[in-house]
């Protein structure tokens, strides 16, 4: 498949989505729009994979080569963005864009007061709810993380590596379907929730913290051990005690940056989950 091939595809995604999905499903909201915009994205390069799986790196996007999915991506949002700013400027979205990225209002905070509301009364996503589903949900995290990132570290750097976007897309499910079976409350500010919840979510933020600490004690401990090594076996005239080489792959470095963001989000909701299956232990 060439790069005219992959720009044709983005195009027609793109203008079904602005012209008929997001008019019609996300309209002015714009965290629903950004979901769909993340699943059309997803949705263009599982079309195209098939097809480009195994070619080598010689797309040319500009002045450098790159593998199909990195073209395909590129090439992506350089073309939505003049969209893009069409649609948020046509409906007027501008604030609400520059308010969900404000202090509070963007990353750092990750559920809004009416969408925490609506979800505790909620009852459409009970089926996540149950004691099996919450832990097969917790079960089905770790057990992706630990795959996923064993899998980048040993993969090395050759076709193989484009599995690392399915990785990226089952972190962003589990994400979702964990933080939903918990209702949103790990990331609910204090305006929607009422005392003992407060505490709950508290004691969630509590543990995942010191779970944190633990692994990133654990890893840096390792770097340092790392060194302390190299002084004491390394017996080249040219090693000085004072630098060290690390040699990482592009492959490697996406197992250490996934690991540390997908459980930097996904640990509150899983301890959580984990907490309340076992309070339905308990009761039956």
């Amino acid at each position: 498949m060439s790069e005219l091939s992959i720009v044709i595809v983005n195009v027609i995604a793109l203008a079904v989505a602005y012209l008929y999905l997001y008019p019609n499903f996300a309209g002015n909201d714009v965290k629903r729009l950004a979901w769909l915009d993340t699943g059309v994205g997803a949705c263009v390069l599982l079309v195209i994979a098939p097809f480009n799986w195994g070619s080598p790196s010689d797309y040319t996007f500009f002045a450098f080569d790159s593998n199909w999915w990195i073209f395909a991506i590129l090439s992506y949002t350089l073309i939505e963005l003049p969209l893009f700013y069409l649609y948020i400027k046509a409906r007027g979205l501008g604030a609400e864009y520059r308010d969900l990225f404000k202090s509070g209002g963007g990353l750092t905070e990750m559920a809004s007061e009416k969408s925490v509301r609506k979800q505790l009364s909620d009852t459409k996503w009970d089926g996540l709810r149950t004691r099996g589903a919450l832990r097969f949900l917790v079960f089905g995290a770790n057990i992706t993380m630990i795959i996923g990132t064993t899998f980048l570290l040993l993969v090395g750097d050759n076709d193989w590596t484009a599995l690392l976007l399915l990785y990226i897309g089952a972190i962003f499910v589990f994400w979702f379907l964990l933080r939903t079976a918990v209702r949103l409350i790990p990331d609910a500010p204090d305006s929607a929730l009422d005392e003992r919840l407060i505490q709950e979510r508290n004691s969630v933020y509590h543990r995942a913290y010191q779970y944190l600490f633990g692994v990133s004690g654990l890893l840096t401990g390792a770097l340092l051990g790392y060194s302390i090594s190299q002084d004491l076996l390394n017996d080249s005239p040219d090693f000085d005690g004072f630098n060290y080489e690390i040699s990482l792959t592009w492959p490697q470095v996406q197992a250490i940056f996934w690991l540390v963001f997908g459980y930097s989000y996904m640990l509150p909701s899983i301890i959580m989950a984990w907490r309340e299956s076992r309070r339905m232990d308990k009761k039956s």
